[in-house]
């Protein structure tokens, strides 16, 4: 069985290494370091469970790295652990999608106890999400099947077929390539991608997205949860270089907007 992963950052040499060393006698694998912008580089190398993350850090703003992991990574439970308290900064933390919120010094007691308490809201996350993405692709599924008695026969080929820079669409045969590769979607990843494509250099918010690509509506809050995993995966199998995304890009409060026709 795995162990979970957790990776410290903080800008306390001596505080990261006494976490590290009593969190490993718990049982976890534990990566650390004092510098924000290695963790987008670490996160690119492998994949984490958890983050003990403090705030003030010089190479960049632990919010800023909070920001920057819950956009790419979701599923990972962050841990606020700072010096450095202020009401406003763990509103903000909360906001970015902290699943706590602790000042120093914590023990590695109580530590322990809230990363377990995290990984198994994880674990109940991912199996909700998990859900609703088989879901999803049933009902894509579904209407795939009921528009095969509607649509007529005599559709275009420019309908059929779709272009942007080095990406292709055969709409007909559901396949995709990137840069000469094909590409292996799910039928609401297939879905999404085309839409975005579509709507290029538009951007399309998260509830256009569950509307134009899901086929069904809900509030801009349970979009927002729903089209994040869903474009985290797709970035997983479409990106050739995470956490940097050249294709679809985020833009902040509005939505997601494919750039591969922008691509060299």
């Amino acid at each position: 069985m795995r162990l979970p992963h957790i990776l410290i950052v903080d800008d306390e040499p001596n505080l990261a290494d006494i976490l590290s060393d009593a969190l490993t006698e718990e049982g976890y694998e534990v990566d650390a370091t004092t510098n924000g912008m290695e963790v987008i580089d670490r996160f690119a190398q492998r994949s984490y469970d958890a983050l003990l993350l403090d705030l003030k850090m010089e190479s960049i703003d632990g919010l800023e790295v909070l920001r920057h992991v819950r956009e790419y990574h979701p599923d990972v439970i962050v841990i606020i652990l700072t010096g450095h308290g202020s009401m406003e900064s763990a509103v903000a933390a909360l906001r970015y999608g902290a699943f706590d919120y602790r000042l120093k010094p914590t023990s590695p007691q109580i530590l322990h106890q809230l990363i377990q308490k995290g990984l198994q809201h994880r674990q109940e996350t991912l199996r909700r999400q998990q859900l609703i993405s088989e879901f999803d692709d049933w009902y894509q599924v579904f209407k795939e099947h009921m528009m095969k008695d509607v649509v007529s026969s005599s559709a275009t080929e420019n309908q059929r077929f779709i272009t942007s820079g080095q990406l292709s669409i055969d709409r007909q045969r559901s396949a995709i390539s990137l840069d000469g590769k094909t590409l292996d979607l799910t039928k609401t990843e297939f879905s999404l991608l085309i839409c975005l494509v579509q709507a290029s250099p538009e951007t399309l918010s998260p509830r256009q997205l569950v509307n134009l690509a899901l086929g069904y509506d809900c509030d801009d809050t349970q979009a927002g949860d729903v089209i994040k995993w869903h474009i985290h995966h797709l970035r997983q199998k479409v990106e050739p270089a995470l956490p940097y995304p050249r294709y679809i890009k985020t833009v902040r409060g509005r939505g997601y907007v494919w750039r591969g026709n922008q691509v060299a």
